[in-house]
């Protein structure tokens, strides 16, 4: 007869053995998962393209865009790479004269999302910002630290981008550079005061990522959606694990396009603006919304979540 005693042992070693097991599983599961990350890095770590003189049909595409964007600095240096620049951003590229292309659809997008941002927020940044384009993926790691599934890296006025032609081929391009352009421009406005999935989210928002995110859902689809206020802000502040921090950004976008639906976008611009005068979120909050942080962030997590793109 097994006694009472007997029974809970076993209970307690069946227990340490399922925990064991879980443990287990979730570390093959993230070892799949790096296993495929490092996968799909190899498809995006090419040869540089080799140089070659500009086709005609080229020649007049960028002479237009020059005049759009009013391009004040178009300079090439032999065997070191060009820069074009307007007054609002200046584009680096490297040592291929064929690399402009890629320069100046960086400059496009990123002037195009300057004058959405004049329009919501009332101003720009007084700093121009700089741009270091990548040639490939190996030369982006390791200015940056980070991998394909990343954009770029911002420091102060100088953001640090992966390959264009890279994102383009992934159509990925017009995104990642109204995205990066908003956040730097959100970290001035709101004096880096700003809670990460503000900042994230509404550079998500202004950048048009929408899609992009839905689509990336499938990715995590087993994974409840919703995450903890404090984890986004943490996931998207460690950015070390590319499914978390997809989640945690997709959160972002919601929450402040939760805010955009209840109280309009000259809210939640005013709310950046606010965050840079007041002494904290809170004081911010109630001087925009007439609420607390909390409350604002109770509401902001009150979506719905949308269905993923299937296709």
């Amino acid at each position: 007869m097994i006694t009472i005693a007997t029974r809970r042992r076993l209970a307690r070693r069946a227990g340490v053995a399922l925990a064991l097991m879980a443990a287990l599983a979730a570390a093959s599961c993230s070892d799949k998962q790096k296993e495929a990350d490092r996968a799909r890095a190899m498809k995006y770590e090419k040869v540089p393209e080799k140089d070659r003189d500009l086709n005609q049909t080229e020649l007049d595409s960028l002479r237009s865009m020059k005049i759009t964007h009013r391009v004040t600095r178009d300079e090439y240096w032999d065997q070191k790479g060009g820069v074009v620049s307007n007054d609002r951003v200046e584009v680096w590229y490297g040592n291929r004269r064929i690399y402009i292309l890629q320069a100046m659809a960086v400059l496009k997008q990123m002037d195009l999302m300057a004058h959405q941002i004049q329009k919501s927020f009332g101003q720009l940044p007084a700093e121009k910002l700089v741009v270091l384009t990548a040639p490939d993926l190996d030369t982006f790691r390791r200015a940056t630290g980070l991998d394909w599934w990343q954009y770029a890296s911002i420091k102060g006025d100088t953001l640090s981008m992966q390959t264009p032609m890279t994102l383009y081929m992934r159509g990925l391009l017009p995104v990642a550079a109204r995205r990066e352009y908003s956040r730097w421009a959100l970290e001035k406005f709101t004096a880096g005061k700003a809670p990460q999935w503000f900042l994230w989210g509404t550079a998500s928002y202004l950048g048009g990522e929408r899609d992009v995110l839905r689509g990336q859902r499938m990715e995590y689809q087993k994974e409840p959606l919703l995450m903890d206020a404090k984890e986004i802000d943490t996931r998207l502040a460690k950015q070390d694990d590319r499914l978390e921090t997809r989640r945690a950004l997709y959160n972002a976008y919601l929450m402040v396009n939760q805010l955009v639906e209840t109280d309009g976008m000259p809210s939640v611009s005013a709310f950046a603006l606010a965050l840079a005068q007041e002494p904290d979120a809170d004081a911010a909050a109630k001087r925009v919304f007439k609420k607390s942080y909390d409350e604002v962030l109770a509401g902001a997590q009150a979506w719905k979540e949308p269905a993923p793109i299937t296709n």
